[in-house]
């Protein structure tokens, strides 16, 4: 018997089965950029997968993962959104946000978040995901 027939450069030179595979290129999408007004507010990180998105939230010089949370579309209801915390003490932020972004999106979106904001940096942050959003929608 003979190996599996492979494209030269698409797979693995190892043959470990002798059933056919075929190799796909990855469906996931990272997406990078960062806030700024005046000085630099936060970084955001999104990893945009078939039916999902992760947005993270946080800092380039300390990354860490303080909150997270995951927002639902409602069924049957458009521009409904359901969220909950999955990991944080309170997870307010990142719960609202979560439920925006899914409502938005109208698919579940996770958001992370590393950094604090307060009342004067958080509406910043909203208006910039908009914004990208609205100018990289593949990536979202």
């Amino acid at each position: 018997m003979t190996p599996v027939n492979m494209i030269e450069g698409t797979s693995p030179k190892i043959v470990t089965s002798r059933r056919r595979i075929k190799y796909v290129r990855s469906k996931w999408r990272v997406h990078e950029f960062e806030i700024w007004s005046t000085e630099m507010i936060c970084r955001v990180v999104t990893l945009r997968m078939k039916d999902s998105v992760l947005v993270w939230l946080g800092s380039k010089e300390e990354p860490a993962l303080g909150e997270l949370a995951l927002g639902v579309p409602a069924p049957g209801a458009p521009r409904a959104a359901l969220a909950s915390a999955l990991l944080g003490a309170d997870g307010a932020l990142t719960t609202s946000m979560a439920r925006r972004l899914a409502a938005t999106l109208n698919h579940p979106a996770y958001v992370a978040c590393g950094s604090m904001f307060d009342r004067f940096t958080l509406p910043l942050v909203e208006r910039a995901l908009i914004t990208e959003i609205k100018s990289s929608p593949e990536c979202f």
